[in-house]
């Protein structure tokens, strides 16, 4: 496998995730009118927040968590994920003066709110659990492929120890994949994502995702088939958010949607946001995937000189390849 390939995917991930975290939880109708892929725009929280333009948030945070691990000597686990995750978090605050945008219920155990098994408990509640073993999900496509299966189910499990969990990280990891490692072709994504799935609902929701249309010529009912109940129910400082919402299995097939259609790192950032809702998480993974596959020319110049983090992600993409792909 090319070092260029891993590292430039690494780079992705940071570059759809600086992108999309000052837009994240807008409606796609409001995207489309206010977004026009020429600077980084930051109206989260009313533009009152830490994010400088090429900021990027807890998704990259974590999946630098995740490459930590798979660098380490120790054995890869729930609890090697955790001390990775909760240093590179302890590490950005003390860099800062604060901690990143974007964390979830991991924050309440980083912070001594709750132990990790009351962070776990809430998530095993939910019928869609967050979707954070998604967004950190791309590193793992570069471990052995006897190790996909099991890596998949403890980076799920470290914090969101769901079925779904386990599921949306499997299909981001194999998304992956099929990109990185088998150079695969949009065209036959379903079908290989469908060789690892047997009979069951997955499987049957995957072959309804593969007859969508493409981006251009969804209906409202095929967004209520990727994204579930619009506007978002859960959202409460603002009542019309049409778009993803943060959970796994959604986010994980809208993965799988745009990949499907992106010729692009370009096209995969723009369909990424174009989606709404939880637009950083989806175009830190989907871009992430397609400047692996495609590479990183299509993208804007600025985003390549002001998204933070570029020449670590070069660091660790280097890393991975020597311990991997030892040529």
């Amino acid at each position: 496998m090319k070092k260029e390939t891993i590292i430039n995917a690494l780079k992705g991930v940071a570059i759809g995730d600086a992108f999309g975290v000052g837009i994240e939880f807008k409606s796609r109708f409001w995207m489309r009118e206010n977004v026009a892929f020429d600077r980084f725009v930051n109206v989260w929280k009313g533009g009152k927040n830490n994010i400088a333009p090429g900021t990027y948030s807890d998704d990259t945070e974590h999946t630098i968590g995740v490459v930590e691990a798979l660098l380490s000597d120790a054995d890869f686990s729930e609890e090697l994920l955790l001390e990775k995750f909760k240093a590179e978090y302890e590490n950005d605050k003390q860099v800062k003066g604060f901690p990143r945008d974007g964390h979830g219920s991991i924050e309440d155990w980083y912070t001594g709110k709750k132990s990790i098994e009351e962070v776990r408990a809430t998530q095993v509640s939910r019928e869609d659990p967050g979707n954070a073993p998604v967004m950190r999900a791309l590193p793992l496509a570069f471990v052995p492929k006897r190790n996909l299966l099991d890596y998949c189910k403890i980076n799920a499990n470290s914090t969101h120890p769901h079925v779904l969990g386990v599921t949306g990280s499997y299909l981001a990891a194999l998304t992956a994949w099929h990109f990185l490692r088998n150079n695969g072709e949009r065209a036959d994504l379903i079908s290989f994502l469908l060789t690892k799935f047997g009979d069951g609902k997955i499987r049957q929701t995957l072959i309804a995702l593969d007859k969508l249309p493409a981006p251009d010529k969804l209906t409202e009912e095929d967004y209520l088939f990727l994204h579930g109940e619009q506007p978002l129910p859960y959202i409460k400082w603002d009542t019309n958010i049409y778009g993803l919402p943060c959970a796994c299995l959604k986010t994980a097939l809208n993965v799988v949607y745009v990949m499907k259609h992106s010729w692009s790192a370009f096209d995969a950032l723009k369909m990424s946001i174009n989606m709404g809702g939880d637009v950083d998480s989806l175009a830190a993974v989907c871009v992430g995937i397609a400047a692996g596959r495609y590479g990183l020319d299509s993208l804007p110049g600025f985003l390549l000189e002001k998204t933070e983090g570029l020449s670590r992600m070069e660091e660790l993409g280097q890393k991975l390849h020597a311990k991997f792909f030892k040529e």
